[in-house]
Protein backbone atom coordinates (compact mmCIF):
# COMPACT_ATOMS: atom_id res chain seq x y z
CA UNK A 1 0.00 0.00 0.00
CA UNK A 2 2.99 2.43 1.04
CA UNK A 3 4.19 1.84 -2.88
CA UNK A 4 1.26 3.19 -4.18
CA UNK A 5 0.95 6.06 -2.37
CA UNK A 6 4.44 6.91 -3.49
CA UNK A 7 3.51 5.91 -7.44
CA UNK A 8 0.60 8.31 -6.36
CA UNK A 9 2.32 11.07 -4.75
CA UNK A 10 4.97 11.03 -7.91
CA UNK A 11 2.68 11.06 -10.12
CA UNK A 12 0.57 13.94 -8.95
CA UNK A 13 4.08 16.37 -8.88
CA UNK A 14 4.77 15.11 -12.60
CA UNK A 15 1.49 16.69 -13.67
CA UNK A 16 1.96 19.81 -11.50
CA UNK A 17 5.07 20.45 -12.64
CA UNK A 18 4.19 20.05 -16.41
CA UNK A 19 0.83 22.54 -15.87
CA UNK A 20 2.59 25.39 -16.06
CA UNK A 21 1.63 27.52 -19.31
CA UNK A 22 3.70 26.91 -22.15
CA UNK A 23 6.16 30.67 -22.90
CA UNK A 24 6.23 31.99 -26.06
CA UNK A 25 9.23 34.11 -25.64
CA UNK A 26 9.00 37.40 -27.77
CA UNK A 27 5.80 37.15 -28.95
CA UNK A 28 4.46 39.06 -25.81
CA UNK A 29 0.84 37.57 -26.41
CA UNK A 30 -0.98 36.65 -24.30
CA UNK A 31 -3.65 33.35 -24.75
CA UNK A 32 -7.51 33.25 -23.18
CA UNK A 33 -8.78 29.84 -22.16
CA UNK A 34 -11.03 28.84 -24.98
CA UNK A 35 -12.61 25.66 -23.21
CA UNK A 36 -11.77 23.95 -19.91
CA UNK A 37 -13.74 20.54 -18.57
CA UNK A 38 -12.63 19.01 -15.23
CA UNK A 39 -14.30 15.57 -13.81
CA UNK A 40 -13.09 13.82 -10.74
CA UNK A 41 -14.65 10.89 -9.50
CA UNK A 42 -13.53 8.22 -6.57
CA UNK A 43 -11.46 5.90 -8.86
CA UNK A 44 -10.78 8.22 -11.88
CA UNK A 45 -10.27 11.56 -13.14
CA UNK A 46 -10.49 13.36 -16.45
CA UNK A 47 -9.43 16.94 -17.86
CA UNK A 48 -8.82 18.94 -20.83
CA UNK A 49 -8.53 22.46 -21.72
CA UNK A 50 -7.40 24.87 -24.90
CA UNK A 51 -6.61 28.04 -25.08
CA UNK A 52 -6.10 30.70 -28.20
CA UNK A 53 -2.43 30.28 -29.10
CA UNK A 54 -3.05 27.05 -30.07
CA UNK A 55 -2.10 25.12 -26.54
CA UNK A 56 -4.33 22.10 -25.47
CA UNK A 57 -3.79 19.02 -22.70
CA UNK A 58 -6.28 16.40 -22.22
CA UNK A 59 -5.90 13.51 -19.67
CA UNK A 60 -7.89 10.55 -18.22
CA UNK A 61 -6.65 9.06 -14.79
CA UNK A 62 -7.66 5.59 -13.09
CA UNK A 63 -7.51 3.32 -10.19
CA UNK A 64 -7.30 -0.31 -11.74
CA UNK A 65 -7.45 -3.54 -10.32
CA UNK A 66 -8.80 -1.35 -6.33
CA UNK A 67 -8.47 -3.27 -3.12
CA UNK A 68 -5.87 -5.77 -4.69
CA UNK A 69 -2.06 -6.13 -4.22
CA UNK A 70 -2.20 -4.84 -8.29
CA UNK A 71 -3.86 -1.60 -7.78
CA UNK A 72 -1.64 1.11 -9.54
CA UNK A 73 -3.34 4.77 -11.16
CA UNK A 74 -3.21 4.21 -14.75
CA UNK A 75 -2.80 7.41 -16.67
CA UNK A 76 -3.32 7.89 -20.41
CA UNK A 77 -3.26 11.45 -22.29
CA UNK A 78 -2.02 14.42 -24.86
CA UNK A 79 -1.00 18.00 -25.07
CA UNK A 80 0.12 20.29 -27.40
CA UNK A 81 1.20 23.79 -28.89
CA UNK A 82 2.36 25.30 -32.17
CA UNK A 83 5.94 26.05 -32.34
CA UNK A 84 7.67 30.06 -31.90
CA UNK A 85 6.77 30.46 -35.55
CA UNK A 86 3.19 29.38 -35.70
CA UNK A 87 4.26 26.56 -38.56
CA UNK A 88 4.30 23.62 -36.21
CA UNK A 89 2.01 21.96 -34.29
CA UNK A 90 4.07 19.93 -31.77
CA UNK A 91 1.83 16.76 -30.04
CA UNK A 92 3.14 14.52 -27.03
CA UNK A 93 0.91 11.39 -26.32
CA UNK A 94 1.70 10.04 -22.79
CA UNK A 95 0.53 6.64 -21.03
CA UNK A 96 1.98 6.23 -17.32
CA UNK A 97 1.35 2.85 -14.77
CA UNK A 98 2.99 0.01 -13.65
CA UNK A 99 5.35 -0.09 -16.80
CA UNK A 100 6.18 3.78 -16.21
CA UNK A 101 5.99 7.25 -18.30
CA UNK A 102 6.06 6.37 -22.20
CA UNK A 103 5.51 9.22 -24.54
CA UNK A 104 5.57 9.66 -28.33
CA UNK A 105 5.87 13.12 -29.78
CA UNK A 106 4.34 13.97 -33.29
CA UNK A 107 4.62 17.07 -35.29
CA UNK A 108 2.66 18.26 -38.17
CA UNK A 109 2.98 21.48 -39.96
CA UNK A 110 0.02 23.74 -39.27
CA UNK A 111 -1.14 24.36 -42.79
CA UNK A 112 -1.75 20.19 -42.70
CA UNK A 113 -3.77 20.23 -39.56
CA UNK A 114 -5.95 23.24 -40.68
CA UNK A 115 -7.07 21.61 -44.08
CA UNK A 116 -7.56 18.39 -42.01
CA UNK A 117 -9.77 20.09 -39.79
CA UNK A 118 -11.45 22.34 -42.56
CA UNK A 119 -12.03 18.98 -44.54
CA UNK A 120 -13.91 17.20 -41.54
CA UNK A 121 -15.90 19.97 -40.79
CA UNK A 122 -17.12 20.29 -44.43
CA UNK A 123 -17.78 16.43 -43.89
CA UNK A 124 -19.91 17.21 -40.49
CA UNK A 125 -21.68 20.66 -42.60
CA UNK A 126 -23.28 17.80 -45.61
Amino acid sequence: MKVISVVVLWFALLVLAECGPVESPGLGQESDLLGYESVQGREMYRYKYETSDGQFREEVGMLVNVGTPEQELMVMGQYGFKSKDGGTMVMVMYTSGKKGYRARTVTRSAREIDLRNKAFLSLLKG
